[in-house]
C-alpha cells in the first residue's frame, strides 16, 4: 500500500518524516477521542504507521547520521533509540489493553507526553542534519524507497514481541 507523501523539494527527507508525524498524531488523536470498539481499528493504522515509522528511521536515517558523525554509542541517535524502544513498549501494552477492554488511562497519556518531546528533537535535529549528510539524488532515492514500503504487518510484529517476551 505504500505512503503516499510528496518526495520533491530540498528538504524532502524532512518534510516526508514530519508530514508522517502529523499524520500519526492525528490518527492517535482520533484513537483517544473515539469509543471502541470503532477505536481498535484506528489504533491498528496508528500502531502499524508508527512501527513503520521507527523502522524507517533506524534503518535508514539512524546509520547515516552515526557515520558521518561517529557517534553511536553516545549522543542523539543512542537517546533516540532508547526512546523507540520505550515507545513500542507503551504502544504493545496500549495494543493488548485495548485488545482486552482494559485501557489504563495514563497508558495513553504517557505515551503522547514520550512522542511529543521525541517527534520534536527528530524535527529539531536529525532531520536536519541528516538532510544536509545525504547528497540530493540520494535523498530523492531513499524517499522513493520509503514511498514505496509495503504496509507492515502489525500481527507478525505483535507475535514478535509476544516471542521476546517468552524468551
Amino acid at each position: 500500500m505504500g505512503i503516499n507523501m510528496s518526495v520533491e523539494g530540498d528538504h524532502g527527507l524532512h518534510d516526508f518524516f514530519t508530514q508522517d508525524h502529523r499524520r500519526l498524531d492525528s490518527l492517535f488523536n482520533q484513537f483517544k477521542e473515539g469509543d471502541p470498539p470503532s477505536d481498535i481499528d484506528v489504533l491498528h493504522e496508528f500502531a502499524r504507521g508508527l512501527i513503520q515509522h521507527i523502522i524507517w528511521e533506524e534503518e535508514f536515517l539512524f546509520p547515516v547520521f552515526e557515520e558521518v558523525t561517529g557517534m553511536v554509542t553516545e549522543g542523539p541517535i543512542a537517546l533516540m533509540r532508547q526512546d523507540h524502544h520505550t515507545i513500542q513498549e507503551l504502544l504493545y501494552e496500549l495494543l493488548m489493553q485495548t485488545r482486552s477492554g482494559k485501557v489504563d488511562p495514563t497508558l495513553p497519556l504517557r505515551l503522547e507526553g514520550l512522542l511529543l518531546q521525541h517527534n520534536l528533537a527528530e524535527e529539531n535535529v536529525l532531520y536536519e542534519a541528516v538532510e544536509s549528510m545525504i547528497a540530493p539524488e540520494s535523498r530523492v532515492e531513499l524517499l522513493q524507497i520509503l514511498s514505496e514500503e509495503p504496509e507492515l504487518d502489525l500481527e507478525r510484529w505483535i507475535e514478535g514481541v509476544t516471542e521476546i517476551a517468552h524468551d
